[in-house]
């Protein structure tokens, strides 16, 4: 009994540990002069970035772009705009992708794909979508499967970038979020 208990204990103070490890991660502030840009300790999280935003976010010492956007998003963005893969390679940055856009790339595993993504990373991080919209939820649950944090925590990191629920407006009030999960047929 003495031993379950001890190993229990241990397993709340590493959760709590990791949660606490890097405080700057339970913040997001909004990087001023760019639309949909956050920062959130040695992250950022954006929309789809500008050349401007690309050469800024080097200066500001991010060594790897990862876009997750679909592939037909980024197939129509080259075409009327620029191929974000060489851009981003032109100017000396890692790029990688990881496309989140079909139902079955919402997932575990693709947060455990971000997740080995950044573990070869040296430096800060860009992730980004079309609008912030994917890479702030996607952000969130990383939060939750990788640092520890609680549900409703990622959330409060979350609202302060793009993650809404227009239900709680309409009630004026903020919904509480626990993860319960889910068993697929």
């Amino acid at each position: 009994m003495k031993r379950v208990i001890t190993v229990c204990l241990a397993a709340v103070l590493l959760s709590t540990s990791l949660a606490a490890a890097d405080p700057a991660l339970r913040t997001a502030v909004k990087v001023e002069g760019f639309k949909d840009l956050f920062r959130t300790g040695d992250f950022f999280i954006a929309g789809q970035p500008t050349l401007e935003e690309l050469r800024w976010l080097k200066s500001a010492g991010v060594t790897l772009v990862v876009n997750i956007r679909s592939e037909a998003e980024n197939k129509e963005f080259t075409a009327t705009a620029f191929n974000e893969e060489n851009v981003v390679k032109e100017i000396g940055l890692a790029y990688a992708l990881l496309p989140v856009g079909e139902k079955e790339s919402y997932s575990p595993k693709t947060v455990d794909s971000f997740a080995a993504l950044l573990s070869g990373a040296r430096g800060k991080v860009l992730l980004h979508c079309a609008s912030a919209g994917r890479a702030t939820n996607l952000w969130m649950a990383y939060l939750v499967r990788h640092y520890g944090f609680e549900v409703d925590e990622a959330a409060l990191v979350g609202r302060q970038m793009k993650f809404t629920l227009p239900f709680e407006d309409f009630l004026g009030g903020r919904i509480l979020m626990k993860l319960e999960k889910i068993e697929k047929k």
